[in-house]
């Protein structure tokens, strides 16, 4: 047992120093103030300390309330924090919404379901709290990517079937009225054979007893229903989970809910995993301009 928690934590270290000498690149130099941006930052939204910790970016000089868009990141449920995004959510700031972007409990301190409970608690966190930064709490979207785009689709799950949220204890969503959700380079099958390979970096959060426990919730494809909210789904072609997303699209098919889905990237021009999170890409731009263009069709006036 120790050394193959040794050899999770080994994996661990090593991919996620590569991940933050990457992301550490790829935003050098970019800004965290715009003139057209207002920031609230480090508000508390649950018990966790620094790991539930939200930030809001508005529109600056707003007077009404603007749709929301609350954030979920990527870092395979051991990596990744809101200021490693908040390049990202700015720029969806900077395009018209409001957005909560906010840190989670990571494994292997926190096993799951506790990113998805504190996603849920940000759900409750905006229903109550939200108008307070002209936040439109009858419009709301969720973006998530790789295991934010996981959080993601459990959430949205939750929120579209009672007897899901209950099951894991998650907090109710109160007023929240989610109209849609992006859902970007995302893991949507925990059960499929194979999926968490023994001693791999996923099983610090799906661990062994996780995944005999949750069983039935982990094959959170079984509760999703007719109220799933509308979804974009969007992957690269050379992201290594191209295949869920094709996967994903086939389910949202047979299940009749509507969505979109695009890969990004040719074979002259390839895109990766999470390429959406460029600042300076110019086919991130095009992508992410579609998902605002999706998610604006979505408004309720």
């Amino acid at each position: 047992m120790a050394e193959s928690t040794q050899l999770i934590l080994n994996a661990i270290k090593q991919t996620t120093d590569e991940w933050r000498a990457n992301d550490q690149k790829r935003d050098a130099g970019l800004p965290t103030q715009f003139p057209d941006v207002t920031r609230y930052d480090n508000l508390s939204y649950g018990p966790a300390g620094v790991e539930n910790l939200l930030d809001v970016y508005t529109p600056k000089g707003i007077t009404e309330n603007v749709p929301v868009i609350i954030d979920i990141h990527g870092g395979g449920n051991v990596y990744g924090s809101k200021e490693l995004y908040q390049h990202y959510c700015l720029g969806w700031a900077r395009a018209g919404f409001g957005v909560v972007n906010f840190n989670y409990r990571l494994a292997p301190n926190t096993p799951f379901p506790g990113a998805l409970r504190d996603t849920a608690l940000i759900g409750k966190w905006v229903s109550e709290h939200g108008e307070a930064y002209h936040l439109d709490t009858n419009n709301v979207f969720i973006i998530g990517d790789s295991a934010g785009g996981t959080l993601a689709e459990q959430y949205l799950t939750a929120y579209s079937n009672e007897d899901y949220r209950k099951s894991l204890g998650l907090a109710d969503s109160g007023k929240l009225q989610i109209l849609g959700s992006c859902l970007n380079s995302g893991f949507y099958f925990i059960k499929r054979a194979g999926a968490v390979p023994e001693n791999s970096m996923m099983s610090a959060y799906y661990t062994p007893a996780v995944l005999k426990k949750y069983d039935r919730e982990l094959h959170t494809e079984n509760f999703v229903t007719e109220k799933f909210p509308s979804v974009f789904v969007m992957t690269a072609n050379h992201d290594f989970l191209h295949d869920e997303g094709i996967r994903f699209d086939q389910f949202l098919i047979d299940r009749g809910i509507t969505h979109e889905f695009r890969v990004y990237g040719t074979e002259e021009e390839p895109r990766e995993h999470v390429f959406q999170l460029n600042q300076r890409d110019n086919v991130a731009a095009k992508a992410n301009h579609a998902q605002a263009e999706f998610l604006r069709s979505l408004v309720k006036k």
